[in-house]
């Protein structure tokens, strides 16, 4: 699985039911007493195997076996999640990318991000899938009609890892390689898992006739307003209360602003209902006037990037985003590497809408984030824990780079209080801005050369006598930026990824120790 926080909240998507806590504690029934626990869960595996064969009908997917399953309450489930985060992400992770979140702002200062994953899986637990187990989980003491609607939702997933390989679709990057392909693969996964859900909703209201090969996306008007909801709105929605969804209805409505997910940093919200929400999108148009076939179609040539994702029209036109490829490290003595990732279009517009949140008189972050071709996000850090973020993005034209170049300066300024200087030359222009005490101050610098933007923020800055600047690491690294920067078209990459891991695997499988037959053991 994965191991960042795309990372953690890519974990936490694949696994878990989100549900509202709130409206959990006022709709969930009485616990069964122990002399009818075992009925109770036996009802549920029962029901769980019906759901199954449903659930394979409706969405034409053949269940190729048996889903093994068990029962477990909701603190069994949260005590499993959480095992499952200390085994898959390591405290350094969560302790890199918090750093960076707070050096770029997305953060405040007192977010502690390892906690409020905690507190987010005690929050949001409904239903569990394994996909390195291929078990699936049921949770006890659901109202029936959420227990079956989160039940056809991760079954399904099931049924999606049988026929895909779950594993397989998100294997090429790790998250933490590549943050905007792990969201992109696990929307097409958790988008098409949730209009299964909406379809399985509406076949047990009989809104749809049972045994017709028929889904939501069918029904114009239906399809309609969830493309033109907004995001809140649809969380908030009523009967959309399974996998992913906030909403349970008018008494879970102030929940979504009142629960540890109302309250996380934007991007935190963002990333954790963008697989659900904008990945529903994205199959309700890949579904439109197609057959589910057509759909199954896509897992072979999955998205790659949220932009796909978010235009699904790139995605069927076949453009790929660049992987953008550059190092700093040596020119930022006595920093070490903590950070190496890809934004991509969905976090770089998180990132830009948590400043214009706050601030007034900033662009529109979805209009500046529209322009994206690709990116890299590269932390370094020093012994004092100081942190310096070096950021270049690729941008459809020059246009398009000009106004995220300028996105950026307003939000330095707007963030330390300061004027940025400005020069242009041959190439383009650049800005730079200190901030803090003459002899221990930092430098946000933001160069623009024809369609790129180079963006350098806290490294380190310290004045001389005449105001002139001592500290030479801005223009070494800025230096080493343009000195190493290549341009991969994405394909490229991907490959040569994908034949590393090949490469990775044969090695694994020489090194492997000899398997023993067992009755060669006394």
């Amino acid at each position: 699985m994965m191991k960042n926080c795309v990372h953690l909240l890519i974990l936490i998507g694949l696994s878990v039911c989100l549900m509202s806590s709130q409206a959990w504690a006022q709709d969930a029934e009485p616990a069964p007493e122990l002399a009818g626990e075992q009925a109770r869960e036996e009802a549920l595996l029962s029901a769980a195997s019906e759901i199954a064969l449903q659930v394979a009908e409706i969405r034409g997917l053949e269940l190729l076996s048996e889903i093994p399953k068990g029962v477990k309450d909701r603190e069994e489930l949260r005590t499993m999640l959480i095992e499952q985060l200390h085994n898959e992400i390591p405290e350094e992770v969560f302790v890199a990318e918090e750093q960076m979140f707070k050096r770029l702002g997305i953060f405040e200062p007192e977010v502690n991000y390892r906690q409020l994953m905690l507190d987010l899986l005690t929050e949001q637990i409904a239903g569990f899938y394994d996909q390195s187990a291929k078990e699936l989980y049921i949770m006890v003491g659901l109202p029936e009609q959420l227990q079956h609607s989160a039940m056809a939702h991760e079954i399904f997933h099931a049924i999606q890892d049988q026929h895909f390989d779950i594993g397989e679709l998100l294997a090429p990057f790790t998250s933490q390689e590549n943050g905007d392909f792990a969201l992109a693969r696990m929307a097409l996964i958790e988008g098409d898992a949730t209009v299964l859900m909406i379809d399985y909703v509406l076949y047990e209201s009989g809104t749809l006739p049972a045994g017709r090969a028929l889904s939501v996306a069918d029904v114009p008007m239906i399809t309609a307003t969830l493309l033109e909801m907004d995001t809140e709105e649809l969380a908030a929605a009523e009967g959309m209360s399974a996998p992913g969804m906030m909403g349970m209805g008018e008494s879970a409505v102030p929940s979504l602003t009142e629960s540890v997910l109302g309250s996380a940093p934007r991007i935190v919200r963002d990333l954790l209902l963008f697989p659900y929400i904008e990945g529903m999108r994205f199959v309700l148009r890949a579904r439109a006037n197609r057959a589910w076939s057509d759909v199954d179609a896509i897992y072979s040539a999955a998205p790659v990037s949220t932009t796909q994702i978010l235009h699904p029209e790139r995605y069927f036109a076949g453009e790929l985003p660049i992987d953008v490829q550059f190092d700093a490290e040596e020119a930022l003595g006595g920093y070490e590497p903590i950070f190496d990732s890809v934004l991509g279009e969905l976090q770089i517009r998180s990132w830009l809408a948590t400043h214009a949140d706050r601030f007034e008189d900033l662009p529109d972050p979805s209009a500046v984030a529209e322009g994206w071709r690709g990116d890299r996000l590269l932390g370094y850090r020093n012994e004092a824990g100081e942190v310096v973020a070096v950021h270049v993005s690729s941008w459809e034209n020059e246009d398009e780079a000009r106004e995220f170049a300028s996105a950026q300066v307003a939000i330095a300024e707007a963030r330390y209080e300061a004027s940025a200087s400005h020069q242009s030359g041959e190439h383009g222009e650049s800005w730079c801005l200190r901030h803090g005490p003459e002899d221990d101050g930092e430098r946000v610098y933001v160069e623009r050369w024809g369609e790129l933007v180079l963006l350098i923020d806290g490294a380190p800055s310290s004045l001389g006598e005449n105001g002139a600047e001592r500290d030479p690491t801005t223009y070494l690294a800025r230096d080493a930026v343009w000195g190493s920067l290549a341009r991969v078209p994405f394909e490229a990459a991907l490959a040569a990824r994908q034949a590393e891991a090949e490469l990775e695997n044969e090695v694994s499988a020489e090194d492997a120790p000899a398997s023993t037959d067992a009755t060669d053991v006394e």
